[in-house]
């Protein structure tokens, strides 16, 4: 199991970055793995999405759903279908003009990348994470 925490400032205000972190319809503007989404719902509790990957040379369709979603405080996502189970949390507090959000995420691989280990991804599945959450701030803070 992978699990790390990481933390981000944005300087817009809480409303705009929870609504444009909460669309799963924009992840390929932000995720730098992410090639396409197909979301089924409005972004709201119960809503899902299919997203596919290039990762290792590969193309992987992983699909997740969000269990908790409180607008401008928290949101929760669960992996429920692709090569690994996932978990994230993500926690969003007005800091000044700007905003603190802080996410927690648990990875359970699966698969050839189950094989290879925990501890060799470790550090590539959080590179990959700090790299679109600085993508995701530019595309906020525009």
């Amino acid at each position: 199991m992978i699990e790390f925490e990481l933390t981000l400032r944005v300087d817009r205000p809480l409303d705009e970055v929870f609504g444009i972190w909460a669309d799963p319809g924009r992840i390929p503007t932000w995720q730098g793995s992410a090639e396409s989404v197909q979301v089924q719902g409005e972004p709201g509790p119960g809503c899902s999405w299919s997203v596919v990957r290039r990762t290792l040379g590969t193309r992987q369709t992983m699909t997740a759903r969000y269990t908790a979603f409180e607008p401008g405080r928290r949101l929760v996502e669960e992996g429920i279908a692709g090569p690994a189970k996932s978990r994230a949390e993500t926690l969003f507090e007005a800091s000044g003009a700007g905003t603190s959000v802080r996410t927690r995420v648990s990875v359970e691989l699966g698969g050839a990348l189950g094989r290879l280990g925990a501890r060799v991804a470790k550090g590539s599945i959080i590179k990959q994470a700090r790299e679109d959450q600085q993508r995701l701030k530019a595309l906020i803070e525009g």
